[in-house]
């Protein structure tokens, strides 16, 4: 692997740390400073949706006048962002966009085989996202917010010595010649809606359903998180032997299965263990997906056809948290999970009879 294969890998997944602390603390946090469940949950969609949205921006300009300086603006803002929320939640609607599109599809020039190289920073990343789900043991929230300005100023940093070949279209352009895969790939809308409802307030869930803190949810995201860097080094092997599109339906279905049996554990240990399970199985094959979509689109629609993508996972992912605030408001610890699950089943079964014909290289 070259320097800058290895700078932009970097770059993309030591945000993993961010990912990793962020995704427990982050509803803790906002319930510390006095939120609802349904604030809460309100404040998390519209950053997820807003970010989204933000990303498709950055990625049509850079389809058209290059990539890497609008990668570099986006996570600057970022940054930023991610240091305002320190005294307010608000600038958390603007800390969730980093140019990830665009950042694949730098990736995505490189000589070497993309698959290796989306495995690598998928690993990478999910490595680094256990070190994010440590943090809590050993620090406040808002000095975990601090820890993720450092990390997101610095992977900003490791873009600039990164070279370019790709010089844009010179047109800002909204249409792509690959709607029709796009279409079919929509399915990631039903994904989306069903992880907006369960992931971003899981944390929250295992708060009020079994009374345990940020501290004791460490070990199991840091756990769920390196069983899943192990688990997406092992997807380019898993594509070639069982075929790419297999492979996914698969290791999707045992994730199905495992998130339908959460809610009934009888304790947290039970439950956590259930979780990581289906983290892994559920995730692992990402980085297939990624190449997937890089392999079928064409070299100067890539940021916009990924970004594209984000925004069809995002929009409905945005409305998820508001109703699970409300369900658990309520204090319905069951129907988040029977909702999710049954989404997750029908997109999965969509995507395969979309995709099983599909032999890929």
């Amino acid at each position: 692997m070259d320097k800058e294969s290895f700078l932009l890998i970097l770059s993309s997944s030591v945000s993993g740390i961010i990912w990793g602390a962020n995704i427990l603390i982050i509803p803790l946090y906002f319930k510390s400073l006095g939120l609802t469940p349904v604030e809460i949950g309100i404040l998390l969609g519209g950053s997820v949706l807003l970010g989204s949205l933000l990303s498709l921006f950055w990625a049509v300009l850079g389809d058209a006048y290059g990539r890497k300086k609008f990668a570099i603006l986006s996570r600057g803002i970022n940054s930023v962002s991610l240091f305002l929320l320190i005294s307010s939640p608000l600038p958390y609607l603007l800390s969730t966009q980093g140019g990830y599109g665009l950042i694949s599809a730098l990736i995505s020039e490189r000589s070497e085989k993309i698959d290796n190289l989306f495995a690598y920073r998928s690993s990478l990343q999910t490595g680094f996202s256990m070190l994010g789900s440590l943090l809590p043991l050993f620090l406040s929230y808002k000095e975990i917010i601090l820890i993720d300005v450092f990390i997101a100023t610095a992977s900003t940093v490791m873009l600039f010595p990164v070279k370019e070949k790709y010089r844009g279209s010179g047109k800002v352009r909204l249409n792509i010649s690959s709607l029709r895969l796009i279409g079919k790939l929509s399915t990631e809308s039903i994904i989306g809606l069903g992880a907006g409802i369960l992931l971003p307030m899981l944390s929250l869930w295992f708060n009020l359903r079994f009374g345990v803190s940020a501290s004791s949810l460490s070990p199991f995201y840091t756990t769920s998180q390196f069983t899943l860097a192990l688990g997406s080094l092992m997807s380019p092997k898993l594509g070639r032997l069982l075929g790419k599109i297999r492979a996914i339906f698969i290791t999707h279905l045992i994730a199905i299965v495992l998130l339908f049996t959460i809610p009934f554990a009888p304790n947290f240990l039970i439950a956590g263990l259930l979780y990581i399970g289906r983290n892994v199985m559920m995730n692992m094959t990402g980085p297939l997906m990624s190449s997937f979509v890089m392999n079928m689109v064409r070299e100067e629609e890539r940021g916009r056809a990924s970004s594209l993508l984000q925004l069809l996972d995002s929009i409905p992912r945005s409305l998820g948290p508001y109703l699970t605030g409300y369900l658990l408001t309520l204090r319905d610890f069951y129907l988040p999970f029977f909702i999710t699950g049954s989404l997750y089943l029908i997109a999965t079964i969509m995507f395969y009879l979309f995709f099983k014909d599909v032999r890929l290289s």
